[in-house]
């Protein structure tokens, strides 16, 4: 209990009364713990190398299927009419692009068919076709109403975009205003997942960072996706920074709204945090940076020049990806503010190396001082050799200075004042 006491004979502590035990094991002159080849295998003690890996931290969140924003599309009434008959009849209907919607009736589209039929130039009859254009008339529909020399009573209006009726707002027999939405189409070939971190984790994410999604609705199932893009804002109320990922869904399974749950890797650099983001040195669209190349270009969806990115993502150190020194997490001793793990000098020599690592990486921290590549340490009996080195008042984990003479640890320096003070 007072591993500062000790004699060179049985007896009892001076402090709490209790028998004196004998020593494990025996000391070195530098410090270390010596056990004899029987004492070893009592404490099963094992040894491994420290070694050069790649390393990658993993960062798990939670989240929400959603639909992608870019991928929604609204088809509003662009004159006063009246609905003469639904074709796409329920919510849910899947569309493709082109498909008939709903049929109207217009007294000024009929108006404005007369018009190109009784144009008396051909930049008046441009100018009727341009007209019943905007209100939705197809090309083809133009033709046909040319060919037949005579107006059609209703416009049949078609999906903008293929994809599934989310919201449908017509009924036969009703009268829609100018501008009344009609229906909302979306896109489910892609989905996001909208998922929150909190603001110490953010210089684990960079756009363009891989991601593995999966959701309660498909247990075992394992989706791939990309970070597209990082909040700029930090939610004051929870600490947490908006992330969004990029899911590909042809087979149509991800269904907005669902539950979900993503882990994100980084590679760790040789400073031991996130290296370049992945989209270091290549072209991207500041505007829509999941429109990136290889070389310079314009954004294929909204015609802005590619921009190259240099380093890493905002947030993330600019590192490039490494092999690092790592040790087994069982092989260090953590009391929060001091890390410690026990290396090998000899066969059956052990002493307390104080250490400083990087983040967690999955089962090994990566070593940044304190270790040299090839140095063996304890991945198990670390702690018994620890309890060790506080009995015989060597330099152990809580007591770096040990309880040798001339170097009195501050555990020994209070129990002394607790001997000593009556």
């Amino acid at each position: 209990m007072h591993p500062q006491i000790r004699q060179d004979h049985p007896g009892k502590c001076p402090i709490c009364g209790m028998d004196l035990v004998p020593a494990g094991g025996s000391a070195s002159a530098s410090g270390a713990v010596v056990l004899s080849e029987s004492a070893q295998r009592i404490a099963s003690i094992e040894v491994v190398p420290v070694e050069r890996r790649a390393l990658d931290h993993e960062l798990a969140t939670v989240g929400r299927i959603a639909l992608a924003e870019p991928l929604i599309a609204y088809l509003t009434a662009r004159t006063r009419a009246r609905v003469e008959r639904v074709w796409a009849d329920f919510t849910g209907t899947a569309v493709a692009a082109g498909d008939h919607l709903v049929d109207l009736y217009s007294p000024a589209l009929v108006v404005a068919q007369q018009e190109l039929l009784s144009a008396p130039t051909p930049e008046f009859a441009a100018l009727a076709r341009r007209k019943l254009a905007l209100w939705g008339v197809t090309a083809a529909e133009l033709a046909e109403i040319e060919a037949a020399g005579k107006p059609r009573d209703v416009v049949t209006l078609h999906a903008p975009i293929g994809g599934i009726v989310i919201e449908k707002n017509v009924v036969e027999g009703m009268y829609v205003d100018e501008g009344a939405p009609l229906y909302t189409i979306a896109d489910l070939s892609t989905v996001w997942l909208k998922a929150e971190i909190y603001e110490f984790d953010l210089a684990w994410v960079a756009i363009g960072q891989p991601a593995q999604v999966e959701v309660e609705g498909l247990p075992g199932q394992s989706f791939a996706g990309t970070v597209a893009f990082v909040d700029p804002v930090v939610n004051e109320a929870t600490r947490t920074v908006g992330v969004r990922v990029n899911l590909p869904n042809l087979a149509g399974r991800l269904r907005p709204g669902m539950f979900a749950h993503a882990r994100l890797r980084s590679q760790l650099g040789a400073n031991g945090m996130h290296a370049t983001s992945p989209l270091a040195g290549r072209w991207v669209c500041p505007m829509h940076p999941d429109i990136n190349a290889d070389a310079p270009g314009i954004c294929s969806v909204c015609g802005m020049d590619l921009r190259q990115v240099e380093g890493s993502a905002a947030g993330a150190p600019g590192e490039t990806a490494a092999l690092l020194l790592a040790v087994p997490v069982s092989a260090v001793l953590d009391t929060g503010q001091r890390r410690v793990v026990y290396v090998e000098e000899h066969p059956g020599h052990y002493a307390a190396r104080e250490v400083a690592l990087g983040p967690r990486a999955g089962e090994l921290y990566p070593v940044l001082s304190g270790l040299a590549e090839g140095e063996r340490v304890v991945v198990h009996g670390a702690f018994l050799l620890d309890s060790q080195a506080q009995i015989e008042g060597r330099p152990s984990l809580l007591f770096p200075a040990g309880f040798q003479a001339g170097g009195v640890g501050a555990g020994a320096g209070s129990h002394a004042g607790h001997g000593g003070g009556r």
